[in-house]
Parts: structure tokens; sequence; C-alpha cells
């Protein structure tokens, strides 16, 4: 495998591999472009309107204002704003530079953690707490060439020349000076380092019309809209954090009706919190709780709280958007997943599926969503959902944007069932030219939706 195959252990593309291979050798090839683009970050950066107070034509003004003041010091002409040709809460912004070719780096060199990398590479400017390494001589104003620290190697406040794995991220202005980064300040915070001439040409949005955008992957959105839930609705999202897509459901449900979230990490809820305040949405009711625990068979609703757990046919619709290996997102420059992490998912996926069954209301909808590429934990838990749960049924999806469910020998799912899911694969090129290409260049990512049958 070339070198943009090494972003996983070895023993994780082998697994891989092998279950791509066990479909045909179309797959296996298929398997090797995934690998190469999910290096990459996609060529568009989405964003969901906040349609519940804002018009998306006026916000849509609004953003490109900001775009024009943010490109005045950019190599790159302004990115035009494009509206979703589909989806009337999404705007896209095409990047106009997706091979980091023409970027040379300067002599100065900085070496950032390997999070604040991934981050760079989708248009965010440099954090102080990211950042790892500076020559000794930096000042404020210096340019600077940054480089993303690939295997947790650098150890904070370096001052040589790093010589572990590192990827180049672009150069950048250096807005804070090394003493202030590693002497002055215990903590320092801020943009430590203002990105000018970036490896992939994204926009820096943090903090921008936060009342009124979210910055969110198209397939999630995608995800939300097929949940469809309704105004005066009882939904619940099972995994809610950070809260992206609980706050586009209270969107479609008006900020009406009853929308609960769980997460069992109380530093997560608070993050759910503070994006529904930020969207002045006010209907989220979010609990730290184990959602695997969340159904009990005499429970009782007390009026005017919807404190857990809750009593079997609770919920009118449901989204559990799954705990799962990521390994479909994008970009991934170093993943230290190693196959027994891998393999841990299905279990507990499975858990949190039969908990939502129970929750579920007959007649009711279960969205089940990942942002994985293995078999194991989509297609695989669907099958093992249809044959577990007959009263559970696969249903259409609106809209559906990506491609159909993968097929394999282990699976008995047929053509109707697979054409019926949903899996966004971005190295799938279609000749199409009435498929934007918006649609296809995304994360990995996978989307069932079931109805809940009245013969329980």
């Amino acid at each position: 495998m070339s070198d943009s195959l090494n972003i996983f252990r070895e023993e994780v593309n082998n697994h891989l591999k092998k279950c791509h291979l066990s479909t045909s050798k179309s797959c296996s090839k298929s398997l090797e472009e995934l690998l190469t683009i999910l290096s990459r970050p996609p060529a568009y950066t989405v964003l969901r309107v906040n349609t519940l107070y804002y018009d998306r034509q006026e916000v849509k003004q609004q953003l490109q204002q900001v775009l024009s003041k943010q490109y005045e010091n950019r190599k790159h002409s302004v990115p035009s704003v494009e509206e979703h040709n589909e989806l009337s809460d999404t705007l896209i912004i095409p990047s106009q530079n997706v091979d980091g070719n023409d970027v040379i780096p300067v002599a100065n060199e900085v070496i950032v953690d390997s999070l604040c990398a991934v981050a760079v590479l989708r248009g965010a400017d440099i954090f102080a707490p990211g950042v790892m390494g500076a020559p000794v001589a930096m000042q404020v104003g210096d340019t600077v060439a940054v480089y993303g620290d690939l295997c947790g190697q650098c150890r904070r406040g370096y001052t040589q020349v790093f010589a572990g794995e590192k990827m180049f991220l672009g150069n950048g202005n250096a807005l804070m000076s090394r003493s202030q980064l590693f002497v002055e300040t215990e903590k320092p915070s801020g943009v430590a380092i203002k990105m000018t001439e970036p490896i992939f040409d994204c926009p820096s949005l943090n903090s921008v019309l936060t009342d009124r955008i979210f910055l969110q992957n198209l397939p999630s959105i995608v995800a939300g809209h097929v949940v469809n839930p309704q105004p005066g609705d009882m939904v619940l999202d099972m995994c809610a954090a950070p809260g992206g897509k609980t706050t586009h459901l209270a969107t479609l449900m008006q900020n009406t009706g009853v929308l609960v979230a769980l997460d069992k990490s109380a530093g997560k809820i608070k993050r759910i919190q503070e994006n529904a305040a930020k969207l002045k949405l006010d209907m989220v009711k979010s609990y730290a709780y184990d959602s695997t625990k969340s159904c009990k068979p005499h429970a009782q609703l007390v009026e005017g709280t919807w404190n857990p757990p809750y009593p079997p046919g609770t919920f009118d619709r449901i989204l559990l958007d799954a705990p799962c290996s990521g390994l479909g997102q994008r970009p991934q420059i170093k993943n230290n997943i190693t196959l027994k992490d891998l393999q841990s998912y299905p279990p507990y996926q499975r858990k949190l599926f039969a908990t939502a069954v129970e929750l579920l209301k007959p007649g009711g909808v279960l969205v089940y969503s990942t942002c994985t590429i293995t078999i194991e934990e989509n297609e695989g838990l669907v099958q093992w959902a249809l044959n577990t749960f007959p009263d559970m049924q696969l249903a259409p999806q609106i809209p559906h944007l990506g491609g159909s469910g993968m097929s394999s020998p282990d699976l008995t799912l047929t053509d109707t069932q697979l054409k019926l899911l949903q899996r966004f694969n971005p190295s799938i090129v279609m000749t199409t030219s009435s498929v934007p290409k918006y649609n296809m260049d995304t994360i990995g990512f996978f989307v069932a939706k079931f109805v809940k049958q009245n013969n329980r």
C-alpha cells in the first residue's frame, strides 16, 4: 500500500482489505481509493442555516461578506457561497485548491499536535494549546511553516527542527511570540498563528455568525432530515453530543414538542446546551445518562420533567447516531485504533439499538447512523436488527443523496433492502452530470431508517 494508506495500523488495514476482498476485486480497488481520500479534507465546507430564525438567502449574503474580508490576505480569490439544490437549510462553500502542491514552506518551523493539524486541514487557525514547538526567536508577525506531529512524539516547548513523522499544513502568520506561548503564560489561549497559505483552501469559520450557522458534514444534515421530526413530536437523540444533530432536530420541530438529548458524559452535555443556546433553541432537554439503561418497564414520566429512564413506547422518533470506530471521518492523518477496539463497537451498537426499539412507539421511526466505513457497524447491524426484531422494517429515506448499502457474502440483505440504505462513499466517482459533486465528496457515513410495525 502507498504511504497515503498508512493512516491506520496494519492490522486494521488488513481487516478492512479482507472484508472488501470478500466482496469483489473492484471493491478492493474502491477500498484503496477510499483510504487515500480519507487523508484529505472534503473539497466543500458545509453549513446548516438556523432557518427557525433566519432566511437562508440573507445568511448567504452575510457569509459572503465575511469571506470577502477574510480573503483579503489570502492568495486565492473569494469563494462563492452556494445553496444546496435539495436541502433548503444548507449552504456550500467550495475549496479552490484541494492538492496543496503550490504552497512552499518557509524556513521557520512550528509543530502542532495531531488534533490541531486536522482542524487546520478543515480551515481552522491555530490556537495556542495546539502548538507543541516553535523557533527560539519567533516573534509576533513572523511568517512560519506549520507542520502536524503525526505520531505524538514532539514534546511541548520543542525548539529544534522536528525530525519525527510530520505533515506540512501550510504557512501562517504568528500572532504570539514563542515567549508568550511557552514562558510568560502557563496556559496560553487564543489564536497563536493565523493561517495565510493553508495547503487546503477552506474558510476559517470559527466564531462566525454563530447564531445563524452551524458547521456540519453534509451526511449528518441528511440524517436529520431522514428523521423528519414534526412540531409536537416526542423525539429522542440517544447519543447526542456535541449537539449538531440535536439542534437540527429542534429546528425542524420549530422548537416545539419534546426533544430529549442523552449522552454519558456530563461535559459533553454542557456542549449540547451551549450549542442549543447559541442557536436560541430552548426546547432541548439534555441529560447525562447511559442510553443503554434509558428504558425501564416500570418507569413513570413525571409531569413537567423528562428525566430518564423512560417506559417502553415513549417516543415517536429516535435518532441513534451510534458511537462508532469513526473510520469515515476526514481528514485522517494518523489513526491509532486497534483491531480489538474496532471489533468492540458492534456489540455496544446492538445494545443501544435494542434499547431504542423498546423506547419507540408502534408506528414510530428509528434512524441509525454512523460515521464509519466498516460493514460490521453498518450493513451488518441492519441485518442483525431485521433478524432480531421482526417488527422493525426498513423504510425509504428522504432525502437519499448517498449510494446504496454495500453487499457482502456474509450478508443476506436483498438488493431491495440495500437500496433502502444510504452509504456515503467519497471514493466513488459518479459520471452523471446531474449529481452535484458536493453530494459525493463527503465524509464516509451510513444511514438506515426503520419503522416499527404495530404487531407487538
